[in-house]
């Protein structure tokens, strides 16, 4: 699985409009697959779009531009200019370590810190956007401005890259002994943030992890 800023494929960080799907009916689901297991509740209107080892993604079935996405354990990604799949070095694990390096990062705004605690696990919450005046791009971007942000731990199974006006809220948790859980709530358009928040918001304050 190779994820970029909300889409299922490298050719472009632009999400395409989804064909006709059908959802679930609201109510209590799990991950099959993504460990440890999250339990969580859906509204009308949602499917479950991937469920991997290290990434889980929760989808309304109306738009790919919004949605939920959880990453076990992701590494902060290389800032090289062709965006490769793999880690930036001497980048710690722990909920601190992605947060301050996130929020070092000239491309991007970012929102203070706030605790959180979620399913049980404690971290921080922060906002993120690119920044208006920045210009680099991913090869793969078609020129849009990017920053690339996670890869996953195990031989780039993931990465997602935040690209033009995307708004993310990140939850990233610490999972004690066990690296990390970031859960994002994600508007690629940008512009859908403030309606999307209270719709998404509940479902991700459901989610329990299968630690014990």
């Amino acid at each position: 699985l190779v994820v970029v800023a909300g889409c299922g494929s490298v050719a472009s960080p632009t999400p395409a409009t989804p064909a006709a799907r059908p959802a679930l009916p609201a109510g209590g689901y799990s991950s099959n697959v993504f460990r440890p297991q999250i339990t969580f509740t859906l509204p009308d209107g949602w499917l479950i779009g991937d469920d991997g080892a290290d990434y889980f993604g929760l989808l309304p079935v109306t738009s790919d531009a919004i949605g939920i996405h959880v990453f076990r354990s992701p590494r902060a990604a290389s800032q090289d200019l062709d965006c490769p799949i793999t880690p930036e070095q001497g980048v710690g694990t722990t909920a601190k370590d992605l947060v301050d390096w996130i929020r070092a990062r000239p491309g991007l705004t970012v929102g203070d810190p706030l605790p959180v605690t979620l399913g049980g696990l404690g971290g921080f919450q922060i906002d993120v956007a690119i920044v208006a005046a920045w210009a680099p791009s991913c090869p793969f971007a078609d020129g849009i401005p990017t920053v690339p942000l996670f890869v996953g731990a195990t031989d780039g199974s993931f990465r997602w890259v935040i690209a033009g006006g995307e708004r993310l809220r990140l939850n990233i948790l610490d999972v004690p002994g066990s690296g990390t859980i970031v859960v994002d709530i994600d508007d690629f358009d940008g512009s859908l943030m403030d309606e999307f928040l209270p719709v998404a918001t509940p479902s991700v304050e459901s989610m329990r992890f299968g630690l014990s």
